[in-house]
């Protein structure tokens, strides 16, 4: 009867003693413990431009269970050297800075706070308007053409002299004229100047206006949300004449070099006034 006592009271004070060592170590684990947390496992590098004129950031895309170490990730920061004028091949240093308070509440002990990186997959310029592939180049039109059709009602309102009248419908898009723009400073452009035919109750309305598809190069992308468009305030003189060209080289000369792009439209266009 003793020993059956004596050993339940084992069994008793050896579930006890287990269950205060899980304790102690669950303690220690979440509270005392050092734990190495990788501040560069889930960078992302997001490159903005081109060959030889990009810039980076970067991003951490850290979803962990883990609420702390979540929160100590959101603190954490980026410095990337070079970061400008960024060619495929150059080698960039980053360097990861964090809040050391909450590192040390946490006992969390960052590690990889600095790496290096090979830039890499940087889209490239065309030299010219003949090396840009008929593809892309027919999905730029279309674009540039859908842009004008989203927008009709908004461009023939742009103008006061005709920003009250109602009941606007676009009969006609002719293209006048298409260009590749390219230029040491910004990202090359594809600009495409249409002639708009309105009908209105009280009258006939055209406009013209110039669509603009920037960022062109060999990812033969376009990026609808970066397309825009203006009107294209001809003077008497190229009105009269309908001399898109001059306007062009008027507004754009000094910042780019100009290559007129024959496309079917302004070729057709261009033999019906001959």
């Amino acid at each position: 009867m003793n020993s059956e006592k004596t050993k339940n009271k084992l069994i008793y004070f050896l579930a006890l003693g287990s269950m205060c060592l899980a304790l102690v170590l669950i303690m220690y684990n979440f509270f005392y413990k050092t734990v190495e947390v990788d501040v560069m496992k889930n960078i992302e590098l997001v490159y903005t431009g081109e060959n030889g004129s990009a810039s980076v950031t970067v991003e951490n895309n850290t979803e962990d269970l883990n609420q702390r170490i979540q929160e100590f990730m959101e603190t954490v920061e980026y410095e990337v050297s070079p970061n400008s004028n960024l060619s495929n091949g150059d080698t960039i240093h980053i360097i990861a800075t964090y809040d050391d308070e909450l590192s040390m509440t946490y006992h969390y002990q960052p590690i990889n706070t600095e790496k290096e990186f090979i830039v890499q997959g940087l889209n490239n310029r065309f030299e010219s308007k003949d090396d840009i592939p008929e593809n892309y180049l027919n999905e730029i039109l279309t674009e540039s053409e859908n842009y004008i059709t989203e927008h009709a009602d908004e461009i023939f309102h742009l103008d006061p002299e005709t920003a009250s009248q109602e009941d606007v419908s676009l009969n006609n898009i002719s293209q006048l004229y298409c260009a590749f723009l390219k230029s040491t400073q910004t990202s090359d452009r594809i600009i495409s100047v249409y002639q708009l035919d309105y009908a209105s109750k009280e009258q006939a309305v055209t406009i013209y206006y110039l669509v603009c598809v920037p960022n062109i190069n060999d990812g033969n992308r376009v990026i609808r949300q970066d397309i825009y468009g203006e009107t294209a305030y001809l003077s008497s003189e190229e009105l009269q004449n309908l001399n898109i060209e001059s306007y062009i080289h008027r507004v754009f000369g000094t910042q780019y070099s100009i290559e007129k792009i024959e496309t079917s439209t302004n070729q057709d266009q261009n033999t019906e006034k001959q």
